[in-house]
Formats: C-alpha cells, sequence, structure tokens
C-alpha cells in the first residue's frame, strides 16, 4: 500500500473517531452534568392530584401547597395558568419548573409572584412533543431563608 492511500485511509478513519467521540458526549454528557432540580428540597407528599386535570396538593401537619395548572386539558404551546396556594406558610420566592419525563425537552421554569391574597400566579408555555401527548413533571418549591420545601407531580399535555 503507498504512503499516501495509507495517510488517506488512516485519516478517514481517525475523522470517523472523532465525530462518534463528539456526537456520544452530545448525546451522553447532558445527563450527567445537569443540575439535580430536587437537591436540597424537602417534598411533601402529595394527595388528591389529577395528572390529567393539572392539579395537586402537598400536605405536611398543618401547613398545605396547593398547585393547579387552571386547565381541564393541558396544551402545549399555548399559555398555561399557574397559581399556587400557601397555607400556614410562607416564601420569599416560589418557582414552578417543569421537565419531560420519557423526552428530554429542557427545564422549563418561572417564578411565581403572590397577588393581593397571597396566591402566587404566573404562566408558562410548554414545548410541543412530536408524539402529540407528553407525560411532565411538575415541581412548586418555595424558598423561605435557607429552606426550601415543594411538591411535585406528573401530568399529561397534549
Amino acid at each position: 500500500m503507498p504512503l499516501k492511500q495509507y495517510i488517506q485511509n488512516r485519516s478517514l478513519l481517525l475523522g470517523v473517531a472523532g465525530f462518534s467521540v463528539v456526537a456520544a458526549a452530545i448525546l451522553v454528557l447532558p445527563r450527567y452534568l445537569k443540575p439535580d432540580p430536587d437537591a436540597g428540597v424537602t417534598f411533601y407528599a402529595t394527595e388528591g392530584c389529577a395528572p390529567f386535570e393539572g392539579e395537586c396538593v402537598g400536605r405536611k401537619g398543618d401547613q398545605s401547597i396547593t398547585l393547579e395548572l387552571g386547565r381541564d386539558t393541558i396544551e402545549s404551546m399555548t399559555e398555561i395558568p399557574i397559581r399556587v396556594r400557601l397555607d400556614n406558610m410562607t416564601a420569599d420566592s416560589l418557582i414552578v419548573d417543569f421537565e419531560g419525563l420519557h423526552m428530554y425537552m429542557g427545564m422549563v421554569r418561572t417564578r411565581l409572584l403572590p397577588d393581593d391574597k397571597g396566591v402566587y400566579q404566573g404562566t408558562i408555555t410548554l414545548p410541543e412533543c412530536g408524539t402529540g401527548k407528553m407525560l411532565w413533571k411538575a415541581r412548586a418549591i418555595l424558598e423561605h431563608g435557607v429552606f426550601k420545601k415543594g411538591i411535585k407531580f406528573d401530568f399529561w399535555a397534549v
């Protein structure tokens, strides 16, 4: 085999190997490098969660967190109203985030602001899944001083 052909074959092999390493890194590393959104949060046990209706209540003693997504059917690519009511607790800040369970679509996060009655409100728009229906995990996390408390539940979006 002439030297020129040997160098071309070797260059092609190194190019394919390099491309494979980069492609594998792009696909695998985000799973290991993304921060754990549950770290340091005390999650309350949930009850009365209706995953197709987007409503959930978490209780611990006399404290409760109620998350409502404000629609009978939760649709992707439309503005979804979010309401969180806190009973017997206060928050310095309250965020709600959403993460796809079967397909990683990034984390969609919004900070809610309290109204004059102490109900935290905001809106969010979820990305659309090509399959037409997607299972999401919702987390409502409140911060009060150094403490983080919250609830999480799963729901379907179409």
